[in-house]
């Protein structure tokens, strides 16, 4: 027997909710009241995605469409503060206009999301016209989007706000017609999930970038101590990467690719004096304790190994030599080439360069090097080398 439905899509249920777990509005039964409240199903919808999520701004949209769909508001957004936090720029903004918003900066002594930020305390205004705080021009005379009513609330991680989030405009058509208590506390339960997702995402940028710092002066103390030209290890990297998406190689495969490739040389860094085929060895021991790139120990050891055996450290022959190895080692022995060219004779045009290393690269095909990576490299990379004089 049905004792209560939801007050807006009239889902009949047989215990009592708070709140319709279909559409996330309040549920007339005894001893309830016609309230907006949490759509629990949406909010758990969302912590299951922002502990995983990749793309910030698709997670964010999320937050600030569900913010809209509880609120029944005709609009929001989601701004943050500036490193300086002297000005709020919009992350995300919904509803028609929100293209527009997304154009628009607001410095933080004025306006009404200013105030919040810099105070970080929650507002709601029924009536905007009537609050000394809000200025049309900030964004309403630049998005023709006019607000009436709004709620707007800090975005805070640490003690630090970081921004604000908003929802404006009651839909005309919503019961009471008007925000309430409950959609402010609605908004703050979101932009608590917005503030984490946000910062766990400039956590992540931050690792991502001290990562690429670290392998760029990796690649330097390299090429120092190998003796190899400028930007030696990136140029290999960059053409076995190439070599590898035509050979439809993917996923960890292709990162450990990109990871072997960079550091083939790094061995040089430990080996012993007058020992230089040892480098191999050593640099494949040296990556093999850090997990991000145990993937890449293999290739490291065979970068050196040929097609037909003659290579070092152990004499593998054809299919036993790991397949982004061989990449590799073609492409090493290409840029020598190169190097070699070029410090001959510096004035040898880029379009007589690539005559010798495609001459180079077919001469050995089947010999030193494995056919399929040649012949990825004469399609895909040497026809991109340079201009024809």
């Amino acid at each position: 027997m049905a004792i209560a439905k939801c007050s807006n899509c009239e889902e009949p249920f047989e215990r009592l909710f708070k709140f319709c777990p279909n559409c996330g509005l309040s549920v007339l039964g005894e001893g309830f009241t016609d309230k907006a409240g949490v759509a629990v199903r949406d909010l758990f919808e969302i912590a299951k995605t922002f502990s995983a999520v990749l793309d910030l701004e698709l997670l964010l949209q999320k937050i600030s469409a569900t913010a809209e769909k509880l609120t029944q508001a005709e609009a929001s957004s989601v701004m943050l503060l500036d490193d300086n936090k002297e000005y709020l720029y919009f992350k995300t903004a919904g509803g028609e206009k929100g293209s527009v918003v997304k154009t628009i900066k607001i410095p933080v002594r004025h306006g009404i999301a200013g105030w919040v930020a810099k105070n970080a305390k929650p507002l709601l205004i029924q009536d905007v016209s009537k609050d000394p705080r809000f200025s049309a021009a900030l964004a309403d005379e630049k998005s023709g989007f006019k607000t009436r009513s709004i709620v707007c609330v800090p975005m805070i991680f640490q003690d630090e706000p970081i921004g604000v989030m908003e929802v404006l405009n009651k839909k005309v058509n919503a019961p009471g017609g008007r925000f309430t208590d409950d959609d402010l506390d609605i908004l703050q339960s979101l932009a608590g999930f917005a503030a984490v997702s946000i910062m766990n995402s400039r956590l992540t940028q931050d690792q991502k970038n001290f990562f690429a710092n670290t392998m760029e002066i990796l690649g330097a103390a390299i090429e120092t101590i190998s003796q190899n030209s400028a930007g030696h290890c990136w140029r290999v990297a960059q053409t076995s990467c190439t070599i590898a998406r035509r050979l439809k190689i993917t996923g960890l495969q292709y990162k450990n690719l990109y990871y072997a490739a960079l550091l083939h040389d790094i061995g040089f860094i430990g080996i012993p004096k007058n020992q230089p085929n040892l480098h191999p060895a050593i640099g494949a021991d040296m990556v093999s304790t850090v997990r991000l790139l145990s993937g890449a120990s293999p290739l490291i050891r065979a970068h050196q190994e040929l097609w037909d055996g003659s290579g070092y450290p152990s004499g593998l022959k054809q299919d036993s030599i790991p397949l982004g190895a061989r990449i590799i080692s073609f492409v090493e022995n290409i840029e020598n080439l190169r190097d070699s060219i070029k410090k001959e004779n510096p004035k040898t045009t880029e379009k007589e360069i690539r005559v010798k290393l495609e001459h180079y690269a077919s001469e050995n095909i089947d010999i030193l090097f494995d056919p399929q990576v040649v012949a990825a490299y004469l399609v895909e990379v040497s026809p991109s080398m340079g201009t024809p004089a």
